[in-house]
């Protein structure tokens, strides 16, 4: 029979596979959220720690009633599983509790470079791969299914995460009678979440990113701020041109 220090590393070591390796634990978000609130129950509760699960439960509120999981699949398809980004949100937590390591924190100096605000301007309406990421800010802290960047500052202040997206298309092999699936070496972020008040604040897009959320007309309905006075102004006649043709009003 275990005892309660064996038991207690036995979840731990569990809990690290776990979140790295979140596909081969859940089918989609829906059940890594339930995964991991039963982990942090168990880790609590064997901690004597109600209070500090209780605060984690309040923070993780602003995802929804639909758990960590509705924010992502709202905006990139339920189609999509997120398992992985389930997992990301949830590491954070985990690591401000002590029960996650990661293989290292950045520096006052690397942190300031992941400010939101800079991170914005820095993006922008563009695409960049993961190694532009990497050669940028260093290696991450940790790797959730081998495409979501997580970077820790050492004051736990806020992780800030790229999250890479491969669609990975399928080609079919003539004379073979199947399909092969070229996956992609260096894949393009779609996303960067930041601390923010909300899930949306926190969000910011890629070119490739608003591709997927909207569709390739993205700048028609969602040009944006800093969009050019010009952009703004085409857009806006696409938009009328839209109301007033007749194959597109709600009534037909």
């Amino acid at each position: 029979m275990r005892s309660t220090d064996d038991l207690r590393q036995w979840w731990l070591d569990d809990l690290s596979r776990m979140l790295t390796r979140p596909e081969m634990w859940a089918t989609d978000g829906r059940a890594m959220d339930t995964l991991c609130w039963m982990r942090l129950r168990d880790l609590c509760f064997l901690d004597d720690r109600d209070t500090e699960r209780d605060q984690t439960v309040e923070l993780l509120r602003r995802y929804g009633k639909l758990g960590v999981s509705g924010p992502f699949t709202t905006i990139f398809g339920k189609e999509r599983t997120c398992t992985a980004e389930v997992a990301s949100v949830h590491a954070e937590h985990f690591h401000r509790l002590g029960y996650l390591t990661v293989d290292r924190h950045l520096s006052p100096n690397e942190s300031a470079a992941l400010d939101g605000s800079q991170l914005r301007e820095w993006v922008g309406k563009r695409d960049l791969r993961r190694s532009e990421v990497e050669a940028t800010f260093g290696p991450p802290s940790l790797v959730i299914a081998h495409r979501i960047l997580c970077y820790t500052p050492a004051d736990a202040s806020g992780w800030v995460f790229f999250d890479c997206w491969d669609e990975q298309p399928r080609r079919y092999v003539p004379g073979e009678g199947t399909y092969t699936a070229d996956r992609e070496t260096d894949p393009l972020v779609r996303s960067v979440r930041v601390p923010a008040a909300d899930f949306e604040d926190g969000l910011i897009l890629t070119l490739y990113g608003r591709v997927l959320r909207w569709g390739p007309e993205w700048w028609i309905h969602h040009p944006g701020d800093d969009a050019t006075d010009e952009a703004q102004a085409i857009a806006a006649q696409l938009r009328h041109i839209e109301q007033v043709d007749p194959s597109q009003r709600s009534d037909r």
